[in-house]
């Protein structure tokens, strides 16, 4: 019986295909470091999709511009990613993302725009009360977003998808790029694009609201409503809710 062969032209799916060391515990981890990407896509396409949020789309556009620059950056240097993983083996994954070109790393980047975007934003505008517990919240806030960040791109050293240049080059540029953006989006808003656009017939459409910008409320605030309304459609004879 002939066995099976597979496509000539069948290639891995890079952005979920990582290789790493078996014997190696820590090159395990890191594999879902590398990921993390990918699972913050996935996130704020849920966030939309659960919310309807302006800032969802804002934040998703903004990481398009980011990643079609890093790809610019990339064709421009031409800098080759690191051979101790593949070898002297060029053609391994030829036609594949994995063998292009490797300054500077997409995933630290996508890390670093994400950083400098998110960490303006916990900064000016997100609502912490000035009690011990609120500073605390926000101050965990930034540590998860910068070590996260700095995880993505030790993971790409160790597993030897880029070298710290590229990856140190990745998160300064994403960094830049990020809170530029940021700072641009606000200026955008003062000039009422963003209220323009929520008057469009798709926006309606979307049932989308930008009430993570102007109305916005804590989740404490959101139980409470819930809680007012179930007291009031609550069946005669049936126990409510309690104030928290």
């Amino acid at each position: 019986m002939e066995s099976a062969t597979l496509h000539k032209n069948l290639i891995p799916f890079d952005d979920t295909y990582v290789l790493y060391n078996g014997d190696d515990i820590l090159s395990f981890g890191l594999v879902y470091f590398t990921l993390l990407p990918i699972f913050v896509m996935v996130f704020i396409f849920s966030w939309f999709i659960n919310t309807r949020e302006l800032e969802a789309c804002i934040l998703a556009a903004g990481h398009v511009v980011n990643d079609i620059v890093n790809n610019i950056v990339k064709n421009i240097i031409k800098e080759e990613r690191p051979v101790e993983l593949f070898g002297d083996d060029k053609s391994f994954q030829k036609n594949s993302n994995r063998s292009g070109y490797g300054m500077p790393s997409a995933h630290s980047q996508f890390m670093g725009f994400l950083t400098g975007y998110m960490v303006l934003r916990i900064l000016f505008f997100w609502r912490f009360d000035k009690t011990f517990k609120g500073l605390m919240c926000k101050y965990i806030g930034l540590s998860l977003l910068i070590g996260s960040t700095l995880l993505v791109a030790f993971s790409r050293v160790y597993l030897q998808y880029h070298s710290l240049k590229q990856v140190s080059v990745g998160v300064a540029l994403g960094l830049f790029l990020g809170s530029s953006y940021f700072v641009v989006i606000q200026y955008i808003r003062r000039f009422g694009f963003c209220d323009w656009l929520m008057t469009l017939r798709i926006s309606e459409f979307f049932a989308m609201k930008d009430s993570s910008y102007k109305g916005s409320k804590s989740l404490r605030n959101e139980r409470k409503e819930w809680q007012e309304r179930c007291r009031v459609e609550t069946v005669p004879g049936v126990k409510g809710f309690k104030s928290d």
